[in-house]
């Protein structure tokens, strides 16, 4: 039996705020609103660092939870996070850098279940909704995804609260169910060729809503180009 993986606050579909407005508000320790910024920050990343763990480090549900509770703490408690410079660009590759550092060094003094002082970031809950059958063998392989997942999920749930209900059905069920545009036609009762373009729509503003996504943690717009091909080519 495959042992099961861990899920948090699932059906949540808020975006955060762009991860370098983030670190601007954790430079100031007296904004009330810091946690509210961190609870947000933790909420978009936290499955991603979870999965590397998990393939990476080949450890078990418990001990990648742990590892993933320790990792934010180190980033709460260190100077990685008021230091970053949002002219550096890409956020998501600053914290992927910082975990391998961080997994390097608990690895050689097995110190992660000690760090914080036993304080719990956030509340991870065993369930099955993140199946590690179904990961890549590449643990960057299995970040990725997850963080295509997250993204694109978060985005398809505002294409949902923005389009037309027609539109989003037929999205829904050629892109997300395979249906045939035939069947999508009978089912909205619209031609053919109405369909294809609700279909047309839908892809424009989804990518719309994607790119401004990733405008929140690359500031080079020549970079966002390839973030949306990692992205949409990690998606499975």
């Amino acid at each position: 039996m495959v042992e099961q993986d861990t899920a948090y606050r699932q059906g949540q579909s808020q975006f955060p705020p762009t991860a370098w407005d983030l670190l601007a508000h954790l430079r100031d320790p007296k904004d009330p609103r810091v946690r509210a910024y961190l609870d947000q920050m933790i909420e978009l990343y936290w499955r991603p660092v979870y999965k590397y763990v998990r393939v990476g480090w080949k450890r078990s549900n418990e001990d990648a939870k742990d590892l993933t509770q320790a990792f934010f703490v180190h980033l709460l408690e260190g100077t990685l996070l008021a230091r970053a410079d949002p002219e550096r660009g890409n956020f998501r590759k600053l914290l992927m850098t910082s975990l391998k550092n961080f997994l390097s060094n608990e690895a050689r003094s097995g110190q992660a279940a000690k760090r914080g002082g036993g304080l719990k970031i956030v509340s991870l809950d065993a369930t099955a909704d993140l199946d590690q059958a179904s990961d890549p063998l590449d643990p960057q392989a299995a970040f990725d995804g997850q963080w295509a997942r997250e993204v694109l999920g978060r985005s398809i749930e505002r294409l949902r609260q923005d389009a037309r209900p027609e539109v989003f059905k037929a999205f829904q069920r050629f892109h997300l169910e395979n249906a045939a545009v035939r069947e999508i036609a009978s089912e909205i009762r619209a031609t053919e060729a109405q369909v294809a373009h609700h279909l047309q729509d839908a892809r424009g503003h989804l990518r719309r809503i994607v790119t401004d996504q990733i405008r929140v943690y690359v500031r080079e717009d020549a970079e966002i180009a390839k973030e949306l091909d990692t992205l949409f080519g990690a998606w499975k």
